[in-house]
């Protein structure tokens, strides 16, 4: 068993555990997100109202905000390498148990508990890409947030064919396989942590800390539209047949897969800029509105807009607690901070407009929320907090510099 050190992507060692990483991150999305196409059968076949059905998906990304912080505490005590891979086998069985009876309150109870577990491995999973990448932060997380997108993906468009092959329950059993295969791998492979010792707690100091709260108002944005448009979209496109929604659903979650890999290839500091995230709030604005108005017609062009959008605000927020913490213990809490309150934010968008869909029974109402979280994208983009001046002056110039930095092994020698 391989203990944890300095990794270069570029090495056997790196890649390898960065394809682990990449495994685990995949299930945190796939099986959330496979929920959204099977949720008007769901509702249909559990006379669900539509404030419950949408209850259904708002409920486990309130679920993925409220266990970050004693996720945190958990990786501070136990250990990144522990908590991933005791949360992610505790995944796969919550995604299982989702079938138990009685039905729906099984469904709602481990959707919840489903969250929960997501949550928990969030955060460690950014202390583990800190503590294994610290020269290459910034790519190690964009491949850590393109596997997410890669499970949105998956759990988008694969869920409607699958639908209509096993129905919405065999979909959930499909989703949940995977999970406990990915827990079982991370047992055997992640490297072990060397001479590890409790990390310090700072949630309360970084609380006060303005830059916490900025960075989780761009990861909540965010959130709030992408749950909120993989919740409504299948009802405002289900008049249009199953291939528009398919099509609309693929794009939505494919765009930001090649800009993540765009991303991925960029040396410059994209995740610290202002421009970077004003751009951003500008797509998502432009997607929002299109739907807003009811222009279905082009609704590849508005979920294009808005993937783009929300790949970029994800992936550069995902990135920002590693890359603005001061310290290797402040990320855990940071990144539970920002993950709490972000999700409690997105946690609005499908509840908020399963709400007013009630009220106004129009589909196109829930996209007006939308277009106010773009809106608040741009307006922190201007006030984006700059990287600590003692992190910049001890950062390589260069992704090249920062890797040649590391030992040629691939792994910093044992302390």
């Amino acid at each position: 068993m391989q203990e944890t050190g300095q990794y270069r992507l570029r090495s056997a060692a790196g890649l390898r555990l960065a394809v682990l990483i990449g495994l685990v991150g995949f299930q945190l999305r796939a099986v959330i997100v496979g929920v959204g196409p099977v949720l008007p059968e769901i509702r249909d076949e559990l006379h669900l109202s539509f404030s419950s059905a949408g209850a259904l998906t708002a409920i486990p990304v309130l679920g993925l905000g409220a266990a970050a912080i004693p996720g945190a505490h958990l990786v501070n005590r136990f250990g990144p390498r522990a908590v991933v891979a005791l949360a992610t086998a505790g995944l796969g069985l919550a995604a299982l148990l989702r079938l138990a009876p009685p039905e729906p309150l099984s469904l709602f109870l481990f959707s919840a508990v489903l969250a929960l577990c997501v949550a928990v491995v969030q955060p460690a999973l950014m202390v583990f890409i800190r503590t294994c990448f610290p020269a290459a932060i910034q790519r190690a997380s964009t491949i850590y947030t393109t596997s997410l997108g890669l499970g949105g993906l998956c759990g988008a468009t694969l869920s409607v064919p699958l639908l209509f092959l096993a129905g919405w329950r065999g979909t959930f059993v499909i989703w949940a396989v995977p999970i406990l295969v990915a827990a079982s791998l991370w047992q055997v492979w992640a490297p072990r942590e060397r001479g590890r010792t409790a990390a310090p707690g700072r949630i309360l100091g970084l609380a006060r800390e303005p830059a916490v709260w900025q960075v989780a108002g761009l990861f909540g944005a965010q959130s709030l539209v992408y749950y909120g448009t993989s919740t409504w979209l299948p009802f405002t496109l289900r008049s249009a047949g199953p291939g528009t929604l398919t099509g609309a659903l693929l794009v939505l979650n494919l765009v930001n897969l090649p800009l993540a890999a765009v991303l991925l290839l960029l040396r410059r500091p994209w995740a610290t800029s202002r421009s970077f995230y004003a751009g951003s709030g500008a797509l998502m604005l432009a997607g929002s509105l299109g739907f807003a108005l009811g222009l279905t017609g082009l609704a590849w062009l508005w979920a294009g807009l808005i993937s783009a959008s929300i790949g970029m605000t994800f992936t550069g927020s995902m990135a920002l607690p590693a890359l603005l913490a001061r310290s290797s213990g402040d990320v855990a809490g940071f990144s539970a901070i920002v993950l709490t309150a972000g999700y409690a934010l997105a946690f609005l968008g499908p509840l908020a407009g399963g709400v007013l869909l009630d009220h106004s029974h129009s589909s196109s109402v829930p996209f007006w929320v939308h277009a106010g979280a773009a809106l608040g994208i741009f307006c922190l983009a201007l006030r984006l907090p700059k990287v600590p001046p003692e992190l910049l002056s001890k950062a390589p110039a260069t992704a090249a510099d920062a890797e040649a930095a590391v030992s040629p092994a691939g792994a910093a020698p044992p302390a």
